[in-house]
């Protein structure tokens, strides 16, 4: 009597664990996509913060208003900013800012009342203008001017150059998904006796902007920085669904190796 050999059809355990770790590590996968579409679907793009000369000038003793602007389009399904808080920060040992008031920003879409508290606090380098609408009624988005500072050279301030920056200002989504902030470079020049006169500088600068639609004038920062900001959600995602998707292949061919179906 001949009897059959049976042959089993269970995995080995090299096999099995192969599987389990292959599964855990495509959910890790699928996890890091989840979390990565997330917020971009949140925050589709970036807030950009700018002024409309990347440079200003100013002798010792002098003062002049800068416009910051800010461009925002919020997130998905009309997502609207429903308030700010607009920070400027700088050298107190060079600059002061002497003034803050809010731009209209925050007035468009529905028209709602719109809040506004400040704080300067130079000992620290800093002025706070706290903004907010009341009611929310959808947020705002677009690109308008958002706060509007006095900044004043000291009389003894020595010739060279010093930032101005806007990068820790905050921006809440009626969502209150995080935003992402960027300040294009604003640099205040202080001249020396023998340099041109400020008044001379801005109007040189001022024959190289740009007008848009509106009529308002807006420097090459704003449109550079408004023009790079379109594709930022969109590339972030691209980018982490791409490389799960590679982690995901590498692991099939680990598995269909381990398993012998490929050699």
């Amino acid at each position: 009597m001949h009897r059959s050999r049976l042959t089993s059809t269970r995995p080995s355990r090299s096999t099995a664990s192969v599987w389990v770790v292959s599964s855990l590590l495509l959910v890790v996968s699928l996890l890091g996509i989840v979390t990565a579409v997330g917020p971009a679907a949140g925050a589709d793009q970036v807030a950009i913060l700018s002024t409309d000369e990347d440079d200003h000038y100013l002798e010792p003793g002098e003062s002049t208003t800068i416009d910051v602007d800010l461009f925002a389009e919020g997130g998905h399904d009309d997502d609207g900013v429903v308030a700010l808080e607009f920070v400027a920060e700088y050298d107190p040992d060079v600059l002061e800012i002497t003034d803050i008031e809010r731009g209209p920003w925050l007035e468009q879409g529905t028209e709602t009342t719109v809040h506004a508290e400040g704080t300067l606090a130079h000992d620290e380098g800093t002025a706070l203008l706290e903004q907010w609408r009341d009611p929310v009624a959808g947020g705002a988005t677009g690109l308008d001017t958002v706060a509007t500072v006095t900044v004043t050279a000291h009389p003894d301030a020595p010739a060279g150059e010093t930032a101005l920056e806007f990068g820790e200002t905050d921006i809440e989504l009626e969502s209150e998904w995080p935003v992402p902030v960027v300040d294009g470079p604003t640099t205040v020049v202080i001249e020396d006796d023998e340099a041109v006169n400020g008044e001379s500088q801005s109007a040189d600068a001022a024959d190289t902007d740009t007008t848009d639609a509106g009529g308002s004038e807006r420097g090459p920062v704003s449109d550079v920085m408004a023009a790079v900001s379109e594709g930022y959600g969109s590339l972030l995602v691209t980018v982490f669904i791409g490389l799960s998707l590679a982690v995901l292949c590498a692991l099939v061919v680990v598995v269909a190796r381990r398993t012998g179906r490929i050699s």
